[in-house]
Parts: C-alpha cells; structure tokens; sequence
C-alpha cells in the first residue's frame, strides 16, 4: 500500500511539474500527462505490481469521463442522434474494420484471423481525449462536435461484438451460438435492472440523501451509482464505460443532474489525468528509438486513412467543411486497442514485434491528438481559406455598404440583434464563423459573410472603413479585447458596442463607455419598468 500511494505521489509531482513547463510553450496538458507516464515506467518499471494497480485505478478515469457524457445526453438526445450513432457510427465502424484488415494483411502478412483483430482495434477512436477536450473547448455541442460524439458511442457499442470476436477467434473450445446467446440474456437482464432503478428508486434517493443536508453524502451517493453501474456493466460483459454511460443518463432524467456533474468533474479530471500516464507507460523507448521510421509511417499511414474514411462518409451526408472538421477530431486510434493488441499477443494472434508497433503508433496519434482539437478551427480556416475569406452577401451588396452596422458572432444573442436591424431597417451584415450558423442565415436570406471575425481581412472585407458601428455578440472577454482592439486599429472613429458581465473584468486599454454592463442595464431597466 504505501509502495502505490508512493507511486502515485511520485507520478503527481512529475505531472505537475511537467504541466507548469508545458503550459508556458502552450503546450496541451494531456502530452505531459503522457510524458510523466514515460519518465515513470522507467523509475518503478513496466511489469511491476505497481504499474499494474496504476493502471487499474486510471480505468476510472474513462468511467466518470463517459458518466458525465451520459448526464448531457438524455434518452430522447439519443434518439434525436440516431443519425450520428447508427449510420454515421455503424458505417465508420464496418468499413474501418474491412479496410484495415485487408491493410494488415499486406502490410504485416498476417492471416485472416490476426488481420481482423488488428483491423477491429483500429476501427476505434480515442474517448477519453476526444470528449474531454471537446468538453473543455465547449464544442461538444458544435455540429462536428456532436457527430463525433455520435461515432464515439457507437463505437463504444462496438466493443462489446469486437471482444466477442477477439474471444472466438482465441479459443478453439468456444460456441459462437453460447456466446451469442449469452451477451444477449446480458443485455436484457443490465438495461431491465438499470432501467426499474432508474425509473422508480433513483429519484427518490438522490431526494432523500440531498434532505440530509450532508455534502459529502450526496457525492457519496453519486459515486456509487457511477460505479457500481460500470460494474454492473463490466459484470455482465459488457465495458465499464457503457455502463457509466448508461448510469449517468438516467441521472439526466433526474432534477440532480448540475449538482451530479459539478460533483463528479474533480473526480474525473483526477483520474483521466493518470489515465493518461498509463498511457505513456506503454511507452517501450528502446524499441521505439530502434523502430523510429517504421513508427512514425505506420502511424501517418492509418491517421491519414481513418481521416479519409471519416470524411467520405459524412461528407456523403453533411458538407465538405463539417466532415473535414469530424474526421480530424476522429483521425486516432483509442485507448481500447491496448486492451486488443495485449491479449491478441498473449494468444499469439500477433507477434511480439507488430504488437509493439501498433501499440507505438496508437500512441503517437493519440499525442498527436490534443495539438490537432486545440487547433482544429484554424487548419480549417486554412484548408477552405478560399471559403472562409469569401464574403457572401444575399444580392451582391457588398460594395454598397456604408455607415452600416457590423455584428460580429450570430449565437442566439447574435440572432436577436440581427433581428432588431432588419426590424429598424438598419443597414447591417453579420460575420459568422460557424458554418452550421452561416448556412442557417443564408436560408433565412440573411446579409451574412463567413469568417473569423478576429482576422482583419474579414474585417475589411465587411467594409470596416465605411461602418458606422460594430456589435460584438461575442461572450468571452479575451475575444471582446482582442477584437475591439483590432477594429480601433482598422477604424479609430467606428463605434464598438458590447455586453458584458462586469465591466471591471474590461482592460484599462478600452474604453468602457459603450460597453454594457448587463446587470446594471437590467436593473436600471427593471426599476425605470416598476416605476412606470
């Protein structure tokens, strides 16, 4: 025991110290998360005892990653997303496997059996990175945001019927019908017990533990329920995650579903942070730096090929722009192959050496991963540049701008002042950078252009120059700065008008006069109302 708790403070100060360098060189925490994972492994071990229990502790990670998944996504958001789950997912799934198997062979001379176990494995995505960074970017609600998710569930579908074939394909003894048969009493019997329990007892026990008045009580509760649904889950064959996924949606349909996820975040963010170092224990760095080149042109090889599936298939259903975005978020290979790649060498399904190259690779693309969400707007912007700087305004008026108003964002709070313009006849265009957005305006025969609005060709394309003001209807206040600097410099008399939350959050470097503090606006407006 204190040999683990040892373990884990050593590989806490690594990481901290680690994430404070990196941080300076803007570099994603989830890279020194790994990194601390490759220095450790070479302290205690690969095969010890140690690293074994890391590894298992860690699993929790994905577990309270994929409950707090489960919280946002209600049965009816399900149903909702069947497109994304079902065809999207299924049809990413089937042809990665057929493709990559057929791959395999030629690449490694496998037989059929090994190349179907490697061409499964690399099907998958990465959960764990995907979701949280997309949850911390705040674009899991994005349209490639929520195909991703949808594939990322189906996927995690998928792993029951990829361990089932991993299972037939290792033993000769096993009876495809028996196991058939059994997977399926298994999911019958965990979404019947799952379903009455959330149904008729979750409710009222969250109601119960939460008049205790107890904090540590309700969270208590919380982790019992993720993980004991995880278990369940796991119990009857199924992944941990699936269960988590399941547990935290039918918290979703409870009234304790913000206080849950407030709970639950500490706990998770803990945990995927020593996920990530297991993952960088995997690390074998002699026969990496030996099998160098081999590494990185496998790793290319299958990034650039999953990226290329992704975007045919939803490029068929969606757009260009939105399958480009998806198949970059998807482009790596998940955290599940480990679990592949281990047992099919165990039972010789793969040789020492092609498991340890895949698992290389499967790692690099995972590193590789956080530096391509974190920018994923901007190699966009960049590969459609001839879209994203093409202004498009509904009959051609762009030059007959002139003391018109520029609205920079069109959220839902964008939408409105847009509306208000067209309503007072005002002369107005609206910059988008959201395509999902943009083509929304275009159909409402809206006077819109797409673009960054943050980039001064854009800006000037919009005819800065001849505006009268601009309506920034953006709500982060690092934005508002950066663009009320950028329009002053473009145009040191147009008038830049904003909402924010506290005006003293606004730098010394702006003038604050026509941004509007929100609470003291409505409260002003709500006295001079009850006067009246």
């Amino acid at each position: 025991m204190e040999q683990v708790i040892l373990m884990i403070l050593v590989t806490g100060v690594i990481a901290v110290i680690l994430g404070i360098v990196l941080k300076r060189f803007d570099v994603p925490p989830i890279v020194g998360y790994i990194l601390s994972g490759i220095i450790l492994v070479n302290i205690i071990g690969k095969n010890s005892d140690n690293s074994h229990t890391l590894e298992q502790i860690a699993e929790f990670g994905i577990v309270f990653l994929m409950f707090t998944i489960g919280l946002e996504m209600k049965l009816e958001n399900l149903i909702q997303m069947r497109k994304q789950v079902f065809v999207y997912g299924g049809l990413q799934v089937g042809i990665s496997i057929l493709f990559f198997t057929f791959l395999s062979q030629f690449l490694f001379s496998l037989d059929f059996k090994s190349s179907l176990v490697v061409g499964c494995a690399l099907s998958l995505s990465s959960t764990a990175i995907v979701l949280k960074i997309l949850n911390d970017t705040n674009n899991i609600t994005n349209y490639y945001g929520q195909n991703s998710l949808g594939i990322l569930i189906f996927q995690d579908l998928a792993v029951i019927p990829i361990l089932l074939i991993l299972t037939i394909l290792s033993s000769k003894d096993s009876s495809l019908g028996q196991m058939l048969l059994n997977i399926s009493l298994s999911a019958i019997v965990l979404m019947i017990v799952m379903l009455l329990f959330g149904k008729y007892f979750l409710d009222p026990i969250l109601k119960l533990v939460n008049k205790a008045e107890t904090h540590e009580l309700f969270i208590m509760i919380v982790l019992i329920i993720a993980i004991g649904s995880s278990f369940l889950a796991h119990y009857l064959g199924f992944t941990y995650s699936m269960g988590a996924f399941v547990g935290g949606m039918l918290i979703a349909e409870t009234h304790y579903k913000h206080q849950v996820e407030a709970d639950l975040i500490p706990f998770r963010d803990l945990f995927l942070a020593l996920f990530f170092v297991t993952v960088g224990m995997q690390i074998d760095i002699e026969f990496f730096m030996s099998h160098l080149f081999q590494v990185f042109g496998l790793n290319l090889l299958i990034m650039l090929l999953k990226a290329l599936i992704i975007f045919s298939i939803v490029y068929f259903f969606v757009g260009k722009r939105v399958a480009f975005e998806t198949s970059l978020a998807l482009c790596q290979v998940g955290e599940f192959s480990f679990v592949v790649f281990t047992q099919a060498t165990q039972s010789t399904l793969l040789d020492e050496t092609t498991g340890q190259l895949l698992t290389l690779s499967v790692i690099i693309s995972m590193v590789l991963t956080p530096f391509i969400l974190k920018n994923i707007k901007v190699i966009t912007l960049k590969i459609f540049q001839h879209k994203a700087l093409n202004i498009e305004i509904i009959n051609n008026e762009k030059e007959l701008l002139k003391n018109h108003v520029i609205v920079c964002g069109y959220g839902s709070f964008g939408k409105q002042i847009v509306y208000n313009l067209k309503k007072q006849n005002i002369e107005h265009i609206a910059i988008i950078d959201n395509y999902e957005f943009f083509e929304d305006a275009l159909k409402n025969k809206e006077k819109v252009m797409f673009g960054n609005p943050t980039q001064k060709y854009i800006l000037k394309e919009a005819r800065i120059d001849k505006a009268k003001a601009v309506i920034i209807a953006l709500h982060d206040i690092q934005n508002i700065t950066l663009l009320s600097h950028m329009i002053k410099d473009l145009n040191s008399e147009v008038k830049i008008l904003a909402k924010v939350t506290k005006k003293s959050n606004l730098p010394n470097s702006i003038n604050s006069e026509d941004f509007v503090d929100i609470y003291d606006y409505t409260a002003e407006l709500l006295v001079e109302k009850s006067i009246k």
